[in-house]
């Protein structure tokens, strides 16, 4: 299995999306609701009430953003080789870790989070192959700021790019003015708008009151759901371990990548601490960095057995996750 995944036939990159699509059917014959406005911010509220209008819509284009995250995670590794830029096993991990929670399968404000997560890393990582000053920092975070037009919380990833900054771009101190300021113009825009448009400037006081204010409240985690998420977490520290290993013989911008990924992973514990509700939703955002920390595992293990038997234990894990689920 492990010998498959790992070659660049595009017969692998078919594999992995019609496995995603068979994740997802379930949705399509649930009489429930496909979509959860919990923590979804003006943006998201306002495109989930334009779909609305044609209920089915949720759930195609839950499934779409879905598929489109997870080959972006190709196309990002193509770029960056995070991994090995002829290798679709991001693809496939992303597919896997979301897979195997049905619960949120739906259309939510994470899902489109994360994309702009995803794309503010790329362009982040981006200025790290120069040692002058980047601009970069203005554009990483000008897309987090809008993430959090869809997803309140997102501003907590801002705390990556000034960490990022504090710790490998010393010296360089226009660049904490470069991230402040991309990080206030959608808000400035934003304000604009209400302002100039909808005549109602108190809604950008009422926006940020959202963004601050934690909500109280713990979610309510189904039997397959913790299951499942035991099984990643025991994943997950396997391959962290053998990738931090790996790293001691790359290059800083290599090693670096990583770190950013670990930063990013630690910013959404951390909001999941201080909001335990967006437990469910943040796994979105948690799948991005641990598809490429498992990839990387999947993809230099020396023991092929030994990778076999992590996927097929992923695979395994899915296939339970939904017959538990469903039944």
């Amino acid at each position: 299995m492990i010998r498959f995944f790992r070659s660049s036939q595009i017969i692998v990159i078919i594999v992995i999306l019609l496995t995603g699509i068979l994740t997802w059917l379930h949705v399509f014959v649930e009489s429930e609701t496909v979509v959860s406005d919990e923590y979804g911010a003006f943006m998201f509220l306002a495109l989930s009430g334009w779909l609305s209008n044609v209920p089915v819509l949720y759930t195609w284009f839950a499934l779409i953003l879905f598929l489109c995250t997870a080959v972006l995670l190709v196309v990002v590794n193509t770029r960056l080789q995070i991994v090995d830029k002829t290798l679709y096993l991001p693809a496939l991990c992303y597919v896997l870790l979301i897979g195997g929670i049905p619960e949120i399968h739906l259309f939510n404000p994470a899902l489109i989070a994360a994309i702009l997560l995803i794309v503010g890393f790329t362009i982040l990582v981006d200025s790290f192959k120069s040692e002058h000053l980047s601009y970069s920092f203005f554009t990483a975070s000008v897309f987090i700021a809008t993430a959090t037009f869809f997803y309140q919380y997102m501003h907590v990833y801002i705390l990556v790019v000034w960490t990022v900054i504090a710790l490998w771009r010393i010296g360089y101190w226009r660049e904490w003015v470069f991230s402040i300021l991309g990080f206030a113009f959608p808000f400035f825009l934003a304000f604009s708008w209400f302002f100039l448009v909808d005549d109602d400037y108190t809604r950008m006081g009422e926006f940020f009151n959202e963004m601050f204010l934690i909500k109280s409240g713990t979610p309510t985690l189904s039997i397959s759901f913790i299951a499942f998420f035991v099984l990643c977490t025991a994943a997950a520290i396997i391959c962290l371990s053998y990738v931090l290993q790996l790293l001691r013989s790359k290059k800083v911008i290599y090693r670096t990548m990583y770190y950013v990924l670990i930063l990013i992973i630690v910013a959404t514990v951390g909001m999941v601490i201080i909001v335990p509700g967006t437990f469910l939703t943040a796994w979105y955002l948690l799948a991005f960095p641990l598809s490429y920390i498992m990839a990387n595992y999947l993809a230099n293990v020396r023991s092929k057995r030994w990778g076999t038997v992590v996927l097929s234990v992923l695979f395994a894990g899915v296939v339970a996750a939904h017959a538990i689920y469903l039944k």
